[in-house]
């Protein structure tokens, strides 16, 4: 029983999947916020239909509480490293860097981060943009930098004010469906690790394609519950982030929702560009129980984390459906 009422986070019960409505069977249970200590232990169930595997909690937070899951989010934070002072550690953490910068760059790993961090519109006519829930507005700069016209959306007010603070960018801050921008505005609309926060996802999508221009372009990325990560993890894949992932997708559930949409052209994949990031957290998660988003990795953890990018790279050339992240392309 968490004794600060204030802070608890209450919830309702969540037993049938999102997707095709069947019973969820319990897939973990009893796990903590091991990101940024928000209160209260959850339980995460599974569909048990083989064409869906929809992942959930149950129970669910409410949405009137959701928000005391952020108040320490790293959206509020300017990123810093804590560096050690020992000389050794030093010359090997700069040799391991050099090494590492190598590797990815023979491994063609630089490509594949660029192409996910512009959401796969690199080759794509600049044109208007939204991005919804834009955290710290570092991607709407890069995209405004070639000459996109961008625009953001968020529910945390701090990071909004940061973002408009450093880039001067126009910036909504509630909900979509409660903004009420005007219909065919943009020519993409992009969201990176949002969908899964949200406890309507068809209905965000449903504004996405509202707010799009006909034949304009949503392009969502976000964990992939059937990952080699989450297989080779379990419990302690980092991507789980209990109580603030509502809902994990795969390739089949996240096509499924755009369809349900109604976006007429539905692609959706996965990339393994970020295995190395997810890693080092479910590593540090299953050495002492938490992960810090913003210290720097040791050594030790560094070159595990980098052979687990090297190897997800290599296997989700003979299984497609084995990377970290599902990124979903629809068309209006």
């Amino acid at each position: 029983m968490i004794s600060d009422k204030k802070q608890e986070i209450r919830t309702r019960p969540c037993p049938d999947c999102y997707i095709c409505g069947i019973k969820g069977q319990p897939l973990y249970q009893d796990l903590q916020d091991r990101l940024f200590g928000a209160p209260g232990r959850w339980d995460l169930k599974k569909c048990p239909n083989p064409e869906c595997g929809l992942v959930w909690m149950d129970p669910m937070p409410i949405e009137e509480d959701i928000g005391k899951a952020y108040e320490t989010y790293y959206t509020h934070e300017e990123e810093t490293n804590r560096r050690n002072g020992n000389v050794k550690k030093t010359i090997c953490r700069q040799f391991l860097r050099k090494l590492y910068v190598l590797l990815r760059f023979f491994a063609g790993l630089d490509r594949q981060w660029r192409r996910v961090y512009m959401m796969y519109l690199d080759h794509i006519q600049p044109g208007r943009l939204l991005e919804i829930g834009c955290g710290n507005g570092q991607r709407l700069s890069s995209f405004q930098s070639r000459g996109w016209m961008v625009e953001g959306q968020e529910v945390d007010q701090k990071a909004a004010r940061q973002v408009y603070r450093n880039f001067g960018i126009k910036m909504y801050l509630d909900k979509l469906e409660r903004l009420d921008l005007q219909r065919w505005n943009y020519d993409a609309i992009i969201m990176n690790h949002v969908i899964e926060h949200v406890h309507d996802p068809v209905g965000l999508l449903k504004e996405c394609r509202r707010l799009l221009k006909p034949g304009g372009l949503l392009v969502a990325i976000t964990p992939n519950v059937k990952s080699r990560g989450h297989r080779v993890f379990g419990s302690c894949w980092r991507d789980l982030d209990p109580p603030r992932h509502l809902r994990l997708f795969s390739v089949n559930t996240l096509r499924q929702l755009g369809q349900q949409a109604g976006f007429t052209k539905v692609h959706s994949w996965t990339t393994a560009a970020n295995a190395e990031i997810i890693a080092r957290g479910s590593l540090e998660i299953m050495q002492i129980g938490r992960h810090d988003m913003l210290r720097s990795p040791g050594l030790v953890l560094s070159m595990k984390a980098l052979y687990f990018q090297l190897f997800s790279s290599l296997t989700i050339l003979l299984d497609k459906c084995s990377g970290e992240e599902c990124v979903l392309r629809a068309v209006k």
